[in-house]
């Protein structure tokens, strides 16, 4: 399994988590481990999201972007807390986190498998191709005389 399907799982079951912990009323040990275990698995999917922002050639611009992201997320979450109630907001991100991780997941397409190393002496000729030992008897440029 490809690393990027892992970080739209961690993505689904950590929105679902604080889901479930918006319904389960937020309080108590549990209202905090769901909370908790919902918060690392959606910084996975975020580090993974930002890092899949950036061009695959340039490492270290994914590295950046792929932490960066994630703060700007959880700071963007910070202020809507200060404006509303916090599990209520929690639960609204979990919901869109869980849908866009779920539907990704049924977008990804499977990996291709690599195709069969092919012979040369196999090789059929494209169009316009022709192979080599088959003259037609004449020197380049002959079709203009």
């Amino acid at each position: 399994m490809d690393p990027y399907t892992l970080a739209r799982l961690a993505g689904l079951v950590g929105g679902l988590c604080w889901v479930a912990r918006f319904v389960a009323g937020g309080g108590g040990a549990v209202g905090g481990g769901l909370y908790y275990l919902g918060a690392l698995l959606v910084a996975v999917a975020l580090v993974a999201a930002g890092a899949g922002l950036v061009s695959t050639s340039a490492t270290w611009l994914r590295a950046i972007v792929g932490v960066a992201f994630p703060l700007l997320v959880w700071s963007v979450l910070e202020v809507l807390h200060q404006n509303g109630n916090a599990t209520t907001i929690d639960g609204v991100v979990g919901l869109v986190v869980a849908v866009v991780a779920a539907t990704q997941l049924v977008r990804s397409k499977p990996p291709k498998p690599p195709k069969p190393p092919t012979s040369s002496r196999s090789a059929k000729p494209r169009g316009g191709e022709r192979r080599a030992g088959r003259s037609t008897g004449r020197s380049t440029g002959s079709h203009a005389r």
